[in-house]
């Protein structure tokens, strides 16, 4: 699980941080414990793609937006639920969007010794800790729901090739009409 906090639109603390015909966007990811290391930064990288993409920043000129997200409990798929986390979070600011973004984690095991059977890949929506650990390859993608495209993803584990990418588009795609429905 994971908190959000919407912070602004508010004036910039710094002129450096200031466009003075948009809003610019921060995202900060903090750790459950510890300073944040590599798998935050990457993760504050992935949420940076997809609230950029969401975020209305014409509407706030020479404004700031900060978005700070503490991980509570790592209980698996952490991607998907920050990244959902975040958009519930400027959602319930009123921060103008053109679109909902929300994110899934696909969990990929390959059937067989190393990968090398010929069956398709099994896929796992929302794994848990313990099946993402089981995974040969976790994909947490974000959907932008009124375009049905990607707005970003983070992909940890084995390479994936094209049929087994294309099946995790497809099935986080689907996943992510079955959660705006649900909003």
């Amino acid at each position: 699980s994971a908190l959000a906090a919407v912070y602004g639109p508010r004036e910039p603390k710094s002129r450096a941080r200031e466009l003075f015909d948009r809003a610019t966007l921060e995202v900060i990811v903090r750790p459950r414990v510890g300073a944040p290391g590599l798998a935050e930064k990457q993760l504050e990288a992935y949420l940076q793609r997809q609230l950029d993409h969401v975020v209305l920043h014409k509407e706030y000129p020479r404004t700031q937006i900060t978005v700070v997200l503490q991980v509570a409990s790592e209980d698996g798929a952490t991607g998907a639920v920050a990244g959902n986390a975040a958009f519930l979070a400027l959602l319930d600011a009123g921060v103008a969007m053109r679109a909902t973004a929300l994110s899934v984690a696909v969990g990929v095991f390959f059937p067989g010794e190393d990968g090398a059977s010929l069956a398709p890949a099994v896929l796992l929506l929302d794994p848990t800790e313990a099946e993402e650990r089981d995974c040969d390859a976790v994909v947490t993608l974000s959907v932008d729901g009124s375009r049905e495209q990607i707005v970003s993803s983070l992909s940890t584990g084995a390479a994936l090739d094209a049929v087994a990418w294309t099946n995790c588009i497809s099935a986080g795609a689907k996943a992510c009409k079955v959660l705006e429905a649900f909003l």
